[in-house]
This record gives C-alpha cells, sequence and structure tokens, in this order.
C-alpha cells in the first residue's frame, strides 16, 4: 500500500442552501492498494480551485491534482491525491520483487 496526500471536500452540501455555501477542502491521507486501481485521470477543476485559493495554502501553484478510481469488489471509490497523473502512476508501479536469500 502506498500513501497519498488527498483533497477532503468538507463543503457543507445543504440543498436548501446550495447556492449559497463556501467550498471548504482539507488535506489528509489515504493509503491506497495499488491492485485495486482501476484509472488514474487529471482533476483539472483543482487545479482551477487551486489557483482561485480555494484549496489549503500548504499547496503551492505548481501542484497537479490525480482522480484515482478504486474498484473492490463491488465497491467502487475515487480520491483526488495531490500530483500530477504521470507522477501518480510512477508512485503505483510496483517494483520488481526479488526473493530474499536465508
Amino acid at each position: 500500500m502506498i500513501r497519498f496526500i488527498e483533497v477532503v471536500n468538507k463543503t457543507d452540501f445543504n440543498p436548501r442552501m446550495e447556492r449559497t455555501s463556501q467550498p471548504r477542502f482539507t488535506l489528509g491521507e489515504v493509503w491506497i492498494n495499488q491492485s485495486y486501481v482501476v484509472s488514474l485521470q487529471e482533476a483539472a477543476g483543482y487545479k482551477r480551485l487551486l489557483a482561485e485559493g480555494r484549496l489549503p495554502p500548504d499547496l503551492n501553484g505548481e501542484h497537479g491534482f490525480t482522480l484515482v478510481t478504486l474498484n473492490n469488489g463491488r465497491t467502487t471509490t475515487t480520491h483526488v491525491v495531490v500530483g500530477s497523473p504521470i507522477a501518480v502512476a510512477e508512485r503505483l508501479e510496483s517494483p520488481a520483487t526479488q526473493l530474499l536469500k536465508g
């Protein structure tokens, strides 16, 4: 499993006040099992949110964002992680395994 920094959407989605709600985002930690990853794609909307200053100040303008889709049996989940799709894919590649000599 590999540790990533995830962008968590904490916006209060009250249907009566959807036009006046302010988006709130925080950073969290997520551990991803690379054998359950189905797809990776760029989360372009988050780059715009970063440019508008709506994401946490811990991030700088150079960060990219990737939408990681996981499938574990009947459950499909998506996570927005910090990093470009190429960087995330490189981290998810499993290294060549070696047999330890004992």
